[in-house]
């Protein structure tokens, strides 16, 4: 049974990127980042530990060893870092990560120039300005010169301690020029990577808003497509549903013009009473047409109201005529609920009359209440409807292929009419399997008190 069912028009949907795409693809970066300094500094231990055992001069007792310490100090760190790096989920997380290799790096570099404070025409200390290049990288401008910051006092420091223990000159313009140089590599390349940062930011804005005004050209496309499939379907309804009705009502309108004086009374009032049925479906269409329009635009009138449930259904029943007979109306006497009394009984019209046309008897109207709401089913018996159009059962002008082929007519307006009228009504309407066969169209309604209690 399914007189409004068929498939809708496809809306294509492209998901514009969201903040989380931006925070996934700068984890993503960060995490390269970090790799590619795990890289550098697997190769700077072994640089490391090469350059210890050819250095040129003979190390006092103790120093050989803590050289060889710092470097084992970074290479277990290093391993360290590897193995955080893989479960680090956050961007916060990857930072708190880098932070704390770039201090193990500064540690490890520092403590070097530290061991080799013996020699003072070593050019050790050049290592230093890897620590302000480690921290552009890593944080840019303000990283480079904070890291710059601490490498330049610990310098300092380390200077003033080789004149203490082994008496070099502490040369003052021999520190600012080694520390002026290593501010300036820190301004230019802090400079350079927080650009790099700005710019590269300002690209991924620039593709984000791309894609997104991609998204909403797609949208509009889909929305455009819609309408035309909306457009032709209505056209390929009013285009039966109007000119059946006129043709017959133009052809009776002729006859009884020309042939009145010889045509029997019998014959007259039949050809009357079919230009009134079909003067009726046309009322009834256009109708629908207002309803609809009306329901869309949010200027469908209601009157809510406490509507008794069973001459409600009684009403709706007595609306199908003849074949009413096959209806059983099982709801409980004195339950109300809050609808409008007239828009309540055109869904029911409309379900009793579904069940009639493509259902089987017998066909009952049942209703429950649970959690203030009121569930009225109408049930049949038929073959119920084919799970591959159940989405599409309220959508506009959407017949199945069983309903097109059969003599009943049909606009497919009369189930999108009745989700339209329970929306207005505070309602809602579905359609579910009935068991063992056939359908059972619902509807959902506020429960009301009764007028005595109110």
């Amino acid at each position: 049974m399914a007189d409004e069912v068929g498939p809708a028009a496809a809306t294509a949907a492209t998901r514009a990127p969201t903040s989380a795409d931006a925070s996934g693809a700068r984890l993503a970066r960060a995490l390269r980042v970090e790799r590619l300094m795990q890289r550098v500094r697997v190769g700077a231990i072994l640089f490391g530990f090469v350059q210890v055992m050819t250095y040129y001069s003979p190390y006092p007792a103790g120093i050989l060893p803590a050289a060889f310490a710092l470097l084992g100090v970074l290479a277990v760190g290093t391993a360290a870092v590897q193995l955080a790096s893989r479960r680090v989920t956050s961007l916060p997380a990857v930072g708190r990560l880098g932070a704390c290799s770039l201090l193990l790096d500064t540690a490890v570099v520092t403590g070097l120039v530290f061991v080799y404070t013996f020699d003072p025409d070593t050019a050790i200390w050049a290592i230093l300005y890897v620590l302000p290049l480690e921290g552009a990288i890593r944080f840019g401008l303000r990283g480079a010169l904070v890291t710059m910051t601490i490498v330049a006092v610990i310098y300092a420091a380390r200077e003033v301690y080789g004149q203490a223990a082994y008496g070099n000159d502490v040369l003052l313009t021999s520190i600012s020029f080694r520390m002026g140089v290593g501010f300036i590599i820190a301004a230019v390349a802090g400079a350079m990577a927080s650009s790099l940062v700005m710019e590269r930011d300002q690209v991924e804005r620039a593709r984000a808003e791309l894609e997104a005004y991609a998204g909403e050209l797609a949208g509009a496309n889909a929305d455009l497509q819609a309408a035309n499939k909306v457009t032709q379907d209505f056209l390929a309804m009013t285009n039966h549903e109007l000119r059946t009705p006129l043709t017959t009502i133009l052809g009776y309108t002729s006859l009884l013009t020309d042939r009145w004086d010889v045509l029997p009374d019998d014959s007259r009032r039949r050809f009357v009473s079919m230009i009134e049925r079909q003067g009726n479906r046309l009322h009834s269409l256009v109708e629908d047409l207002l309803t609809l329009s009306s329901a869309r635009a949010g200027k469908l009138a209601v009157v809510l109201g406490p509507v008794e449930l069973a001459p409600a259904v009684d009403d709706a029943i007595t609306n199908n005529g003849q074949a009413a007979a096959d209806v059983r109306n099982a709801c409980p006497k004195g339950l109300w609920v809050t609808a409008d009394n007239d828009r309540l009984c055109q869904i029911l019209v409309n379900y009793v009359s579904n069940a009639l046309r493509y259902g089987k008897p017998p066909v009952t109207v049942v209703a429950t209440v649970a959690q203030g709401r009121v569930q009225i089913c109408v049930e049949d018996r038929g073959t119920g409807v084919s799970e591959e159009f159940v989405p599409h059962l309220f959508e506009r002008f959407a017949r199945s292929r069983r309903a097109k082929a059969t003599s009943i007519d049909g606009t497919g307006l009369g189930l999108a009419i009745v989700r339209q009228l329970a929306q207005a009504q505070a309602g809602e309407a579905w359609y579910e399997p009935n068991a063992p066969s056939g359908s059972r169209f619902c509807l959902r309604l506020p429960v009301a008190v009764t007028p005595d209690t109110a």
